[in-house]
C-alpha cells in the first residue's frame, strides 16, 4: 500500500503570526476558541496539522497535544452547559 503524502492546507481563519510557537498551551487554546468561533473540528484540524508537520520537534508536538486536550475539555463543558440550561 502506498502512503499518501501529507499536504498543507491553509484555513480562512485569521493568520496565527507565530502564536502557535509563542503562546502557552492554555493561552493558545483560548485564542483558538475565540478565532475559530468555538468550532471544535476547525481547532482540532489546526492542531493536528501542526502535529503532523512538526514531528521532528517533540516538545512542540507535546504542547499541541496539550492544547488539543484543553480545547476539547473547555468546549465539551460549554456544550454541556447549553444542553442543561
Amino acid at each position: 500500500m502506498a502512503k499518501k503524502k501529507l499536504t498543507w492546507k491553509d484555513s480562512d481563519a485569521p493568520d496565527a503570526k507565530g502564536r502557535f510557537k509563542e503562546l502557552s498551551a492554555p493561552k493558545l487554546a483560548s485564542w483558538l476558541i475565540r478565532t475559530r468561533n468555538s468550532k471544535l473540528n476547525r481547532i482540532i484540524g489546526s492542531l493536528n496539522q501542526q502535529i503532523a508537520f512538526n514531528k521532528d520537534r517533540p516538545s512542540y508536538v507535546a504542547k499541541m497535544k496539550t492544547t488539543r486536550n484543553i480545547v476539547t475539555k473547555r468546549l465539551k463543558k460549554k456544550d454541556a452547559k447549553k444542553k442543561w440550561s
